[in-house]
């Protein structure tokens, strides 16, 4: 099976405006499989998409992971943002990831 993508996003960190700061970034194997995740800076993320690298979320859904949405970049008002494709299932959206602010 060839590799879909280059990362998968699996949770999300936030700030009190609810804005994304930094997402758990995980580097993809070459059978779609995935290693320990890292957190990472947001414009991180916007920088390995611009590069050209495909970014996907992937959510839990016992008894394992699901693969969801290609992640892109948009700006608005001239700030850049992480966003998944419009046309993709809800549950694919990157506010339907873990929320990882509790987490250090």
């Amino acid at each position: 099976m060839a590799k879909t993508s280059d990362y998968y996003i699996s949770g999300v960190w936030k700030d009190s405006s609810q804005v994304i700061t930094h997402v758990m970034l995980h580097p993809v194997t070459d059978n779609n499989g995935f290693h320990r995740g890292e957190k990472t800076i947001e414009s991180e993320v916007i920088k390995l998409i611009k590069q050209g690298n495909i970014i996907k979320t992937i959510t839990w859904g016992y008894p394992g992971w699901n693969i969801g949405a290609k992640v892109g970049a948009v700006t608005i008002s001239g700030r850049e943002y992480l966003k998944t494709d419009a046309n993709a299932t809800v549950k694919d959206n990157l506010d339907n990831s873990i929320s990882m602010t509790q987490i250090k």
